[in-house]
This record gives structure tokens, sequence and C-alpha cells, in this order.
């Protein structure tokens, strides 16, 4: 059984991230990949946009396609009904918070008071959950080590060929898609350096 503090210790630093994004191209597993690291990177910013971005492309397919023809990312292999239950949740708690300062004077019964309502709210907390995605990320995990087939297993394990302090050329035929790519992650409130996609 995968662990996801073993992937969490291949990804804690951008560099690593950036070695585990290019090893897993070269496996045709980057699109698990980077839902994992996606998800690592919402867990600490906890944004709407992100949230939105990621149950937008990777819970509900909704890729655009010369980046989903190509193999390059896909939707995220979990079961409809986990499916579901993740984009109502992400669409609950993001509703829950408002989108924008309209959507929060809404909540807040409009008018004067709703302004100052939402005002209040905007000074407070306004991120989601950070535990929205982790059901799919665990599930991810699983994929990514796929009982060890993939050259992940810790230092020194069976089987084992990622060193996560070693250097790996990423696939060349995905290198255009990464470009167009990053301006997707930037629109989607990610830095794409951070997380180790370039």
């Amino acid at each position: 059984m995968a662990d996801i503090n073993e992937f969490r210790t291949y990804t804690n630093t951008p560099k690593r991230r950036n070695t585990f994004y290019n090893y897993c191209t070269n496996r045709f597993i980057q699109d698990q990949a980077i839902f994992f690291l996606l998800v690592e990177a919402f867990h600490e910013s906890r944004s709407k946009r992100q949230a939105a971005f990621l149950n937008d492309w990777f819970i509900q397919g909704n890729i655009p396609q010369d980046l989903s023809e190509t193999g390059y990312i896909g939707i995220v292999n979990i079961s409809s009904d986990l499916q579901k239950s993740i984009s109502t949740n992400t669409n609950n708690a993001i509703s829950a918070v408002g989108r924008t300062f309209s959507d929060k004077m809404t909540n807040h019964g409009g008018g004067v008071g709703g302004f100052f309502g939402a005002l209040r709210q905007k000074m407070g907390d306004t991120t989601v959950n950070a535990s929205l995605f982790n059901t799919a990320q665990s599930q991810v995990v699983t994929m990514l080590d796929d009982g060890g087939r993939h050259g992940f297993g810790g230092v020194g394990g069976v089987g084992a060929t990622y060193n996560s302090n070693g250097t790996y050329q990423p696939l060349g035929s995905f290198s255009a898609l990464v470009v167009r790519f990053r301006k997707e992650l930037k629109a989607g409130g990610f830095e794409p350096d951070k997380v180790g996609i370039y």
C-alpha cells in the first residue's frame, strides 16, 4: 500500500517537485503527479480559485482539448459517486464563502447589512477546507505507486529506481504542452515554478 507521507518527502522542495514531475512524465503518469502536486499546493493556500480549478479540470474533466487529447492531462480515476461527492462538496465550500464581494453581500442578506456582513467576512477567513481533495489524492498516490511498478519504494526499497535528489529529463513530447499548461495554472491561482512544473 502506498504511503502518502513517502510521496510528500519526494516533493518537499521545489527542486524535488520538479524531479518528481519529470520522472513521472517518463512513466506516463504525469497527470496523477500533477494532481498530487497541485493538491499539495492547495493544502497550503486553501484558495477558492485553486479549488475551483482542481474541481473543474481533474474531477469534472473540463480540460482543454489540446491538453487532454495528447494524454498529457486526464481526469482523476475515481468512482463516479466519489467524483460527484467531491464536486458537490467543493462547489458548496466555495459558495459558502462566496466567490465575489457581491456573492458575500447576498449571503448576508443584501443591502447595507449585507455590505457590512460581507466586509466582516472578507476581513476574516475566506479560504475553503484543505481536505476537499484528500480522498482523491490518496487514490492518486495508490495509482502512482501501483504496487511498486513505477519505481517508487523509498530509498533502497525493493524495485526502487526513483531518486528524489536525482535529475530526470521530462518527456520531450510533452514539452510544448508545458508552456500552455503553465499559463492555465497561473490563471488558476497556482505558481508553476513553486509547484515544480517547468
